[in-house]
């Protein structure tokens, strides 16, 4: 009998939140005093990834984004500026305008479809540019007027500079934020030698280098966008993530080689304003990359969706007929030197089920079936929905005795299962079980081992149900129907 327990009130642990906050001051103090080194003589620093790294964090850590969490980041910016003799009353001023940009996107960011803040629609690009926008904006008017203060330059000075200097460090840092997929993922896809594959998957990236090293080659402004053709190519073969990656490198790298002179260009009449341009056109340039990824994205997630559609019971998830037919047929002729089983089961007395709880009842049977069995099997085999409750399972590699001992474990597993009906109220079912093998380098299609594991089967339920029975393959003229 089970019997419902109350949770007791649990007194709140503030060192997790203490923690974060230490997490948070510590990356902006870092990604400030950055910042601060970079910042050139008699102006505002023209590379500030602080703000967009906070903002990156806050979007993809909301836990982070408490009262404590904005107060830590705002300690960060302080003792940072502080730290390398920093005005307080200037510190204070642009600290507030730092926070106000990083709010003012944290708050956008929460009105868009969660697709959209990790880049996987075609519209998710415009949406995240839109974002910038109002971020720049709202840190360049309240800290703007500060340029006066600090360098004598007028308001429209210091509030453009502002602007563009947010909007580029947003729009190149942002996206390797958003789109980062953890680095469990990234060591789970990180590649385990050389071969020719990976050769042929690094060459898009490979082909950006070169580009690269051209538009050293051939300088003038048209080497700016030497690099955007192989950068699309990027686009459309990796991942979200690792094209922003790319798209960051190369446009730091373009922001560092153009006042370096890296890159030959003309001489220009107003230079500052002239290396205004040129700072904005290369982050909006890293739009187009990003949109071709985002759109490839999508499409790649569309396409497994509908594979999915077709090849699984929309149901229980388990694999549809005619995929786990064909699967198991290229399993086999995969698997001839090695031994392969064939499990067919059947819910006993599923009828009854759906008769007493509905058919509410039996598709909760069947999900709660297939979730079960599912995790009393390897990667490698293969569980399909034949029909009704019927279901069958592949397992390569395996012969007659441990193919028994799985089947068995199955059983127990059910045997020993209550299922809980919608309605209310619990289930205990039962399944029978027929195996049927092939031994290694013997030929045994596909049809013979069903047909000899549908005698198992059947003579599984005209033995009294709940149990395992092995089925020789022998020809029949009919087989039977079960009830």
């Amino acid at each position: 009998m089970l019997t419902a327990t109350r949770e007791l009130p649990v007194r709140p642990d503030t060192q997790p939140q203490l923690a974060i906050a230490l997490i948070v001051a510590g990356i902006v103090f870092l990604a400030s005093f950055f910042g601060i080194l970079t910042r050139p003589v008699g102006f505002l620093a023209a590379v500030w990834p602080a703000n967009a790294i906070l903002l990156g964090m806050m979007v993809r850590n909301p836990s982070y984004a408490t009262p404590l969490g904005w107060l830590a980041a705002f300690v960060g910016y302080i003792v940072a500026d502080l730290s390398t003799g920093g005005n307080f009353f200037v510190t204070l001023w642009l600290t507030t305008a730092n926070i106000t940009g990083a709010l003012t996107g944290y708050l956008l960011f929460r009105l868009v479809p969660e697709s959209d803040r990790w880049l996987q629609r075609p519209s998710s690009v415009l949406h995240l540019f839109a974002i910038c926008c109002a971020v720049a904006l709202a840190a360049s008017i309240a800290g703007g007027g500060a340029a006066r203060l600090l360098f004598g330059k007028d308001f429209f000075s210091g509030i453009t500079f502002w602007f563009i200097t947010e909007l580029v460090n947003s729009l190149i840092i942002l996206p390797v934020l958003l789109t980062f997929p953890g680095f469990r993922r990234l060591r789970e896809h990180w590649p385990a030698g050389l071969s020719p594959a990976l050769f042929q998957h690094a060459l898009p990236a490979l082909v950006l280098v070169a580009s690269v090293g051209l538009a050293i080659m051939l300088g003038g402004p048209g080497a700016l966008a030497m690099p955007i053709p192989a950068l699309l190519w990027c686009s459309l073969t990796y991942k979200t993530f690792t094209t922003s990656v790319l798209t960051m490198l190369l446009s730091v790298w373009l922001l560092i080689s153009i006042p370096a002179n890296l890159i030959p260009l003309p001489e220009l009449p107003d230079p500052l304003r002239s290396l205004d341009s040129l700072r904005l056109g290369i982050a909006l340039m890293a739009l187009c990359p990003l949109t071709v990824a985002s759109i490839n994205a999508a499409r790649v997630e569309l396409i497994e969706r509908l594979s999915r559609a077709a090849n699984h019971d929309s149901l229980t998830g388990a694999l549809s007929r005619g995929a786990f037919i064909e699967r198991s047929e290229a399993c086999l002729q995969a698997n001839r030197d090695q031994g392969t089983a064939l499990l067919m089961l059947d819910i006993d007395h599923f009828k009854n089920i759906n008769d007493r709880f509905g058919h509410a009842g039996g598709d909760a049977m069947l999900k709660e079936f297939v979730v079960l069995i599912s995790r009393l099997l390897r990667p490698a085999d293969l569980f399909g929905r034949m029909g009704g409750e019927e279901f069958a399972v592949v397992l390569p590699g395996l012969d007659m005795i441990a193919a028994t001992s799985v089947a068995e474990r199955i059983r127990q597993a059910l045997e020993m299962r209550a299922i809980e009906m919608p309605s209310g109220g619990e289930v205990w079912a039962t399944v029978s079980i027929g195996v049927a093998t092939r031994a290694p380098g013997e030929y045994t299609d596909f049809d013979d081992m069903m047909l000899a594991a549908d005698r198992a089967l059947y003579e599984a339920k005209e033995a009294g149900r709940n149990m395992v029975r092995v089925g020789a393959r022998q020809p029949e003229a009919t087989s039977p129907t079960l009830n």
